[in-house]
């Protein structure tokens, strides 16, 4: 273009060029009126222009060669590209993206697997900005340390997602992961944020897929007393199936971090496009978007672009027809739970947690300290040394 050109001109002969406050495009044409009208010769109009004389003598013969057009920069694309993406090609990137709302590397793995040959991701990227379909980049986040499991089933995560409204409602999707392949097991949306229905969505899930060894959640699903102490109602229910219930540190969403990411997409891919004037339609669209895109053609890095339907298989342990009632070896020292949560020991009150009120805990003294277990999971520790009559621990 001119302007660099003119640069150049610049640095060799340390000249402004075309000075003043008009257009470029109005200083051209005042240039060669110049030369051809006033009979200035090109050496002193380009001085007084304060421009090569190899850019005065471009100018006045693009306007012998075209009088009525105005003197303005040309593009230099060239107009033939050999090696241009096909047009067809970059439909179907731009189909892909406005259908799903993916990034440039998930369009690529997605169509590389149905063998459409492609050029790199970052040509796909490229296409993508071209054509206007890029969002804001997100903010760069610190390193995190990331864990995952290594096989399906050893770790299932669960939250809450919303609200959403729904037919003028507010609508709370759950939310169930499994950690190894980011399967995603249960999309449903829920009334509210209760324990009973989290529960019974679970429990649906585990009749037809089995038990994991452990569930990850939030401290929504722990007690609810100030210091969140002894066990609560959910988590006595997944002991009672050999489950191990685990939670994060307050304010500290990285340790879902899985769950975390699936609930952005959701935001992002998901419930812009879905039909929300209906619970029915609403639940009917987040399955299918579950089934057929998430589980089933959506790439994920961490799989090295694979799905994840590939990495996960239903678990080897059964849920049993109803919950099993809990047992301990002979000779153990039972404890049983007052409705308020707590146990007598040594004339004190120990809070073991309300959500187990009514049944029996196991209690052994060890060397310093007091361990309480609900089945043969340790649900509190007390040192000895604290028990004081008459107190609540």
């Amino acid at each position: 273009m001119l302007v660099s050109f003119l640069e150049r001109s610049v640095r060799k002969e340390t000249r402004m060029p075309w000075k003043g406050v008009v257009t470029v495009s109005e200083q051209r044409v005042a240039f060669v009126h110049r030369v051809l009208d006033q009979g200035a010769t090109i050496s002193q109009a380009c001085r007084e222009f304060g421009i090569a004389r190899k850019t005065g003598h471009k100018w006045i013969q693009r306007f012998c060669r075209q009088p009525h057009q105005p003197l303005a920069d040309q593009s230099r694309r060239p107009r033939y590209s050999p090696n241009q993406t096909p047009k067809g090609l970059v439909e179907k990137i731009l189909a892909v993206r406005d259908r799903h709302h993916w990034g440039a590397a998930k369009i690529h793995a997605f169509l590389t697997r149905r063998e459409v040959p492609l050029p790199s991701a970052r040509t796909v990227h490229a296409i993508l900005q071209r054509n206007a379909r890029l969002n804001d980049p997100p903010e760069r986040l610190e390193a995190l340390q990331r864990f995952e499991r290594t096989r399906p089933n050893d770790l299932w995560q669960l939250d809450f997602k919303g609200p959403v409204e729904v037919q003028r409602q507010r609508a709370y999707p759950l939310t169930i992961l499994d950690d190894h392949s980011r399967y995603l097991l249960r999309l449903v949306p829920c009334r509210d944020l209760r324990l009973t229905t989290a529960w019974n969505a679970l429990w649906e899930l585990f009749a037809d897929v089995g038990l994991p060894d452990a569930l990850l959640c939030d401290n929504q699903f722990r007690p609810h007393n100030a210091d969140q102490v002894g066990l609560g109602w959910f988590d006595a229910r997944l002991i009672r199936l050999k489950i191990r219930p685990i939670h994060g540190r307050p304010y500290h969403p990285q340790t879902q971090g899985k769950v975390e990411r699936l609930h952005r997409t959701l935001s992002e891919e998901v419930f812009p496009h879905l039909d929300r004037s209906s619970w029915r339609l609403f639940s009917q669209g987040l399955d299918h978007w579950r089934t057929s895109t998430y589980n089933a053609i959506r790439p994920h890095q961490a799989l090295g672009m694979d799905v994840p339907v590939n990495h996960w298989r239903p678990s080897a342990r059964p849920c049993p027809q109803q919950l099993p009632t809990l047992s301990y070896p002979p000779g153990s020292q039972l404890r049983r739970v007052q409705s308020a949560g707590w146990i007598t020991f040594r004339s004190c009150r120990v809070l073991v947690g309300a959500g187990v009120a009514g049944d029996h805990v196991r209690i052994e003294e060890q060397e310093q300290t007091l361990a309480v277990y609900y089945g043969d999971q340790c649900i509190r520790t007390v040192a000895l040394n604290a028990l004081n009559r008459h107190t609540v621990l």
